[in-house]
């Protein structure tokens, strides 16, 4: 349940005056002609304050000329406000659809959400405001009738839980590519390695059949008779010598069957830059490669089609990167 807003000072009675009848035009204007107004909120002018006490309840039914309900609230601090409205609880089907908008102090809309009919259905609408500003809400009905609740409060940050391997997209915490180890230079290919652009001083340059592009020149070069003499950590890639991409030794922790098959628990995971879908194998046992299906920060789940007899002492791991 969201924290209400509900305990602030009330509006003075001349501003809010103002607002309301600078209101009053455009509500009437949206609502349309209704038969009459059973609960006497159906224009801008004629708003109640939400309850202070909790959640306001209320319902529409246009059969009965109850089209609309205007309510206000006054911000006790400047933040972010997610308000929620939610019919059709408990089970319940309700029929009702409409609309809810939010209105600026200044009568621009805030924030504007569709009413859906159904069961447990609800709206959220998140939208900033300052303190001491009033703030309007109509709540319209397009068809169908039904009882609504409304509650509001600080909205939650929806990416507060990402870390920093993560993006937040659109309120969704994803996976940055290759957990956002590549350098600006680099990019993550389809195994989730960091690679160096084939682009940059190379883009467009066309070389000699056996001669490679130098990527920190662009220029062609051809190749020596041995070839630029690279260290044991090092490979000839693009005429340069570079650092060759090292693979993740590890133990096997855990070994228990699984579909005639085996789940390996390894001793490494996040910190080491294991990702998922990269594979490897157990060494000294035959035929045992596997596929990495679980990442932890220090252990990894990999699946493997060998037998879990087959995995006797201790043994080591390599997974591929």
């Amino acid at each position: 349940m969201l924290q209400s807003f509900g305990h602030g000072v009330f509006p003075k009675a001349t501003a809010l005056r103002v607002l309301l009848l600078g209101m009053a035009a455009f509500g009437l204007a949206c609502s349309g002609t209704t038969l009459r107004d059973p609960d006497g909120d159906g224009t801008s002018a004629k708003a109640q304050m939400f309850s202070r006490l909790g959640p306001t309840t209320d319902r529409l039914d246009p059969a009965s000329g109850d089209v609309e309900d205007w309510r206000y609230f006054q911000a006790r601090t400047t933040g972010s406000l997610e308000l929620r409205l939610t019919h059709g609880r408990f089970g319940a089907v309700s029929t009702l659809a409409g609309t809810v908008t939010a209105y600026n102090p200044d009568g621009t809309t805030a924030a504007t959400g569709v009413i859906e009919p159904g069961s447990e259905k609800t709206t959220r609408l998140v939208f900033p405001v300052k303190a001491d500003g009033t703030y309007v809400v109509q709540i319209k009905a397009a068809s169908g009738k039904g009882e609504y609740v409304v509650e509001f409060g600080p909205a939650a940050d929806l990416c507060a839980a990402c870390t920093d391997k993560q993006s937040c997209v659109d309120g969704r915490c994803e996976d940055k590519p290759c957990g956002g180890a590549c350098t600006a230079e680099e990019t993550c290919d389809a195994r989730g390695r960091c690679v160096r652009e084939s682009g940059g001083k190379c883009a467009g340059v066309r070389c000699a059949k056996r001669e490679v592009c130098q990527a920190s020149t662009g220029k062609c070069v051809g190749p020596t008779p041995a070839g630029p003499k690279c260290s044991a950590t090092q490979v000839l890639k693009d005429g340069e010598c570079v650092e060759k991409v090292q693979d993740i030794e590890c133990t096997v922790v855990d070994v228990r069957e699984s579909g005639g098959g085996s789940v390996l628990t390894l001793s490494a995971g996040d910190r080491q830059g294991v990702q998922k879908g990269m594979s490897g194998s157990v060494k000294g046992v035959k035929g045992a490669t596997f596929s990495i299906v679980d990442v932890y920060p220090s252990r990894a789940k990999a699946v493997t089609k060998v037998a879990p007899t087959s995995f006797t002492g201790n043994l080591n791991a390599t997974i591929k990167r």
